[in-house]
């Protein structure tokens, strides 16, 4: 991932890359697997199709932070384009 992982978000993964070696025998590298956000939904629903209530369990976790991830990345630009657009109204006038 392009930013530092919290200890949460490490610990979420390492989960994730043992219930997928422990369900299909092959180990992969899911920080290289997810660092495209434009590929994380799709490999997000192939592991989903491995049926481990486990996996399926902490996907969702991680699907979860995700969307916590946008939320507040959209609501920091949303800030800062209402900043910018202050500053503009303010040396218009």
């Amino acid at each position: 991932m392009s930013h530092l992982l919290t200890p949460d978000q490490e610990i979420l993964r390492t989960r994730i890359r043992f219930a997928l070696r422990r369900a299909t025998g092959f180990v992969f590298d899911i920080d290289a697997m997810l660092r495209k956000p434009e590929l994380r939904l799709r490999r997000i629903g192939l592991w989903r199709g491995v049926e481990s209530r486990e996996l399926s369990s902490l996907l969702d976790q991680l699907e979860t932070e995700f969307q916590s991830d946008f939320d507040e990345h959209h609501e920091a630009d949303a800030k800062a384009s209402a900043t910018r657009q202050g500053r503009l109204d303010n040396h218009a006038r």
